[in-house]
């Protein structure tokens, strides 16, 4: 990757907001969750870099809150979505046989459930939280790395290397574990790298609607849900979170363009 700049700059932006979001107790300059109603929707300053809300908040200290919240439900959303996703497809590619289609006519049939409609559904019944949000959106977004991992377990289990293993008497688990999903895991980073921009995308649309995270907690899409009343007025509310999120997802989806032209090289 090291001629890619592209790829380059989505992981330098992405360093940049790992290190902002932990350091948002140090950077932020206001309480994010401190209101001031005379201080209500200012326009950007040198007290208030970025504005404040109908409340009075600091936008600025919001985002840098948000963005702990935004990247932590994208990284966990994504790592359960990974480890069911690698189970069924391992499984799949590796047994073959019945196991095989039983699981891809599960995966088949998640597919064509709309997305959207599923987590509003369950959201709606249970009552969102940050731990139901990061937990649905991670199961109901495994089956492509499950498509994936299944096809190239179906290419590797063929090679020299299974053989030899196969003949030392390798269990089954051993095989998967030892031989065939550390092979397997290049398409699966990428998989991986470009999944957490849709959870987060994801995250800021449910809470937009507000189904997501619940004020006065910030997330990228509650501020930007806050700021869509007093858009004619105050500007600032919804182009903040707006470009927070557009620049997050455009850093990670040039990580994972990166990453995959590595492997195909």
């Amino acid at each position: 990757m090291r001629g890619n700049k592209l790829a380059w700059a989505g992981a330098v932006v992405l360093g940049l907001l790992a290190f902002a979001a932990i350091a948002a107790p140090w950077l932020a300059p206001h309480d994010p969750l401190q209101s001031s109603l005379p201080d209500a929707l200012l326009g950007p300053s040198a007290g208030h870099p970025l504005g404040t809300d109908q409340l009075g908040r600091d936008v600025l200290s919001r985002l840098l809150y948000g963005a702990r919240i935004s990247l932590v439900i994208g990284f966990i959303a994504v790592g359960i979505a990974m480890v069911a996703g690698i189970a069924v497809g391992a499984c799949a590619g590796f047994f073959g046989g019945w196991v095989d289609a039983v699981l891809m006519r599960f995966v088949d049939t998640m597919l064509s459930i709309p997305t959207i409609f599923l987590l509003l559904a369950i959201i709606a019944m249970v009552g969102p939280s940050i731990y139901l949000i990061m937990t649905v959106i991670g199961l109901t977004s495994w089956m492509g790395v499950a498509r994936l991992v299944r096809a190239e377990i179906l290419t590797l289990k063929e090679r020299e290397f299974v053989l030899a293993a196969r003949v030392m008497g390798a269990s089954p688990t051993r095989l998967i574990l030892r031989h065939l999903l550390p092979n397997a895991m290049g398409p699966v980073l990428v998989s991986a790298t470009l999944g957490v921009g849709g959870a987060i995308l994801t995250e800021s649309v449910l809470s937009y609607l507000g189904l997501g995270v619940q004020p006065p907690t910030p997330s990228w899409g509650n501020i930007l849900n806050e700021g869509r009343v007093a858009l004619g007025v105050a500007w600032w509310l919804t182009v903040s979170p707006g470009l927070c999120i557009l620049v997050t997802v455009l850093a990670f989806n040039l990580l994972g363009e990166g990453i995959r032209e590595r492997f195909r090289s």
